[in-house]
């Protein structure tokens, strides 16, 4: 995957300018794809001189211009065409494990810290996950809010499912990095070479 998409995905909800796409993929896609405002506006500018957006220059706030992107039929014909594939997995690569296979060189309180911080971080984003998960069942969850009032009513129990489904995704993930922190603590106490 690339940003493009996360960029075409968003911009099919509305148009929407490089501030708040940034901003949004931070509080929603951004638990998925990270992409920082370096990465972002780029982007934005590759897109629209590939012809699948399009830009204006909007003033609702005076003194403050910005530019909003609307997606082009182009733009929404290539996103369609790139959700029809099927996903490209890219290969592990996981700095975590890869370091407790040589952790055996650190002393116990560095491995306990390690893995301590570990199941914080997990611990820390289940608790994000929770609270968009509330938003997205209540109906509240602002860019679930945006996109369902751009479709019809008929639509809105599937856009909310798949919305639902890929945060579960998450939540599962970080509950199951939790379980194995625990579990690594839990092997770690028992150890037979306590150093």
């Amino acid at each position: 995957m690339s940003l493009k998409y996360a960029l075409l995905g968003f911009l099919s909800t509305e148009p929407t300018s490089g501030y708040d796409l940034a901003r949004e993929f931070g509080e929603s896609l951004g638990w998925f794809w990270h992409a920082s405002h370096t990465q972002i506006y780029p982007e934005l500018r590759r897109l629209e001189s590939q012809g699948l957006v399009t830009s204006t220059m909007t003033d609702d706030n005076p003194g403050k211009p910005k530019r909003t992107y609307q997606l082009t039929e182009q733009g929404a014909a290539e996103l369609r065409e790139w959700l029809a594939q099927p996903v490209e997995y890219p290969p592990v690569r996981d700095a975590e494990r890869v370091k407790l296979m040589f952790l055996d060189t650190a002393p116990v309180e560095v491995i306990r810290e390690h893995l301590s911080t570990h199941r914080r971080h997990y611990e820390d984003l289940l608790a994000v996950y929770l609270r968009q998960l509330r938003e997205m069942r209540r109906g509240v969850f602002p860019r679930l809010v945006k996109r369902l009032a751009g479709r019809p009513r008929s639509e809105h129990g599937l856009i909310t499912g798949l919305k639902v489904l890929a945060m579960q995704g998450n939540i599962a993930r970080a509950r199951a990095e939790i379980a194995w922190a625990e579990d690594a603590l839990a092997w770690l106490e028992g150890a037979e070479d306590p150093r």
